[in-house]
């Protein structure tokens, strides 16, 4: 029997996955504790990008990008797949010089982007001076990807709506998990997908998995025509924002906060400095006004990269893939592909071994710094 212990986007790919190789409700079982996409899975901007800081995450990318697009053309809905740039809004020569350099570095993978006027390319933005424009990002709709894998499985596979307590093993092997209820679900393979909850399930056991809750906010304004293509990144009003197909601006404030959990709500102070910004940024929208709002959760790690697979000093059968730091739903089939391999067929990625947990007991951090 294999447990997959969360049901967002991580679990319900890996779990999709599983499905086309063969798995079913006798051998294959979802553990969700509210809801289908409950944490960071419904709670994001929706967004894919190449341009990453370190070669692992690029690299990584790459392969989940192409995999995206190619899933995208796969699956029941239509997850809106669109590629409309990132444009980073350049405030001084030390950020010039840091773009100046990342251009060279992406350009080494094909895709690098090109530095612009932000006037004369972008008439609306407020802002006199140079732009980094990556046009090979994009965006693309989460809950239709989220719901395709959903209703792919869901008669296929067990679902059980519970809250994992702990997990179980028995010397050097895992044998199920412990759930709210008290009941005890056996098994031979565990797979904690369980994005920022995922420290607390391992912790049962006595493993520490350095994955930490940062509770992030995002905006949506009343509709307007649709006239902002790209996100735009301005690092010196500390805000990145875009627009919806149905003209709604949406997006957050670079808000660093203590790593806890916390409740999901939106802040008044939060809410206005959103709205100073974009005004500030975009012409022509000063009455503009905030329609809706939410809150979730980065599941951090301490270099910003996500956890997957194994570590040697594990209980057999045990696995996690979680701890992606804000980049976890454009990642997510790919990453569902790639534990799918592994569980079932034994096959290892070479992703598993660079986003080991054992890196941080090793010292081999990856060091990504462009979280968005």
């Amino acid at each position: 029997m294999i447990i997959i212990v969360g049901a967002g986007s991580h679990g319900l790919s890996l779990a999709y996955h599983l499905v086309k190789k063969g798995y079913d409700k006798k051998d294959l079982t979802l553990i969700e504790w509210k809801r289908i996409g409950y944490g960071s899975s419904s709670r994001n901007a929706s967004r894919y990008r190449y341009h990453f800081y370190s070669k692992e995450n690029v690299e990584y990318a790459i392969n989940a990008i192409n995999y995206l697009k190619k899933q995208s053309k796969e699956l029941e809905y239509n997850s809106l797949l669109l590629r409309t740039g990132y444009l980073w809004i350049i405030n001084e020569e030390k950020e010039y010089s840091s773009f100046k350099k990342l251009d060279s570095f992406w350009s080494s993978y094909n895709i690098g982007g090109k530095f612009i006027e932000c006037k004369d390319r972008y008439s609306y933005i407020k802002f006199e001076g140079q732009c980094y424009l990556a046009p090979q990002d994009g965006a693309f709709h989460h809950d239709y990807i989220l719901y395709s894998y959903y209703y792919s499985i869901k008669d296929r596979v067990s679902m059980i709506y519970d809250k994992v307590v702990s997990l179980i093993k028995d010397d050097n092997k895992i044998k199920g998990v412990k759930l709210s209820s008290g009941k005890e679900l056996y098994g031979d393979k565990v797979i904690v997908t369980a994005g920022a909850w995922s420290s607390e399930i391992l912790s049962s056991i006595g493993i520490k998995i350095p994955i930490f809750p940062e509770k992030k906010e995002i905006y949506i304004t009343e509709p307007l025509r649709y006239f902002i293509e790209p996100l735009i990144i301005n690092s010196k009003l500390q805000i990145y924002f875009s627009q919806t197909l149905k003209g709604e601006i949406i997006g957050g404030i670079e808000d660093k906060r203590e790593y806890k959990f916390e409740e999901f709500t939106i802040s008044i102070s939060n809410t206005i400095k959103f709205l100073k910004g974009i005004r500030q940024l975009i012409k022509g929208i000063e009455g503009i006004g905030v329609l809706r709002g939410w809150s979730g959760y980065y599941e951090m790690t301490p270099d910003s990269s996500q956890i997957m697979g194994y570590s040697d000093d594990w209980p057999e059968g045990l696995f996690i893939d979680a701890g992606y730091s804000g980049h976890g739903m454009m990642f997510a089939p790919y990453s569902g592909k790639i534990m799918a391999d592994l569980i079932a067929d034994n096959y290892k990625n070479k992703f598993i071994d660079i986003f080991s947990p054992s890196r941080f007991k090793l010292n081999k951090l990856i060091n990504e710094t462009l979280v968005i």
